[in-house]
């Protein structure tokens, strides 16, 4: 099947919709975190055991995210026992058709790793932290927090096919 546009309609001959949009942006611009700042998306530690996010944007298979405030996200009750990583992620769904930040938990153990991203059709997501959850924690301390935004294969930078946008 052969497609193009964006061409005017006449008479209804022409719909377009978001996916087209998106599949076309996509092409343009890679996924990431807009770098406008050093902070954009940049995860710290929150009131007890939680994460802040600062304020900021990224990119997702087309889609645009903007996080216009610090966003507090709760973590899960430490374990007793074992330490855990979670894995702070901008989260595409298609099903639910909204970008969002959340918190993927990770698996308690005496050497935890952090958990794997999902990567499918209906949900995609980028990593920008991962937060080290120690026993019986309480709160969290900034060593206990991998920035990951810059590393590609977890999220990395929005480019273009020109070079780096800013926003």
């Amino acid at each position: 099947m052969e497609k193009s546009g964006f061409f005017n309609s006449s008479d209804g001959d022409r719909v377009y919709d978001a996916t087209d949009f998106a599949a076309y942006f996509g092409n343009l611009v890679s996924n990431g975190v807009f770098y406008a700042s050093a902070t954009n998306l940049q995860a710290t530690p929150g009131n007890g055991l939680a994460v802040s996010v600062a304020e900021g944007s990224a990119w997702i298979n087309g889609y645009r995210y903007e996080n216009t405030d610090d966003l507090n996200l709760p973590l899960t009750t430490a374990n007793g026992s074992n330490p855990r990583i979670d894995r702070i992620v901008v989260r595409l769904s298609q099903v639910s058709r909204n970008i969002q930040l959340a918190v993927v938990d990770g698996t308690p153990a005496a050497t935890p790793s952090a958990p794997a991203l999902t990567r499918t059709s209906d949900v995609y997501e980028l990593g920008i932290a991962d937060v080290l959850i120690p026993a019986a924690a309480t709160s969290i301390a900034t060593n206990n927090i991998t920035d990951t935004r810059l590393n590609t294969s977890l999220c990395g930078l929005v480019n273009s096919l020109v070079t780096a946008v800013y926003e």
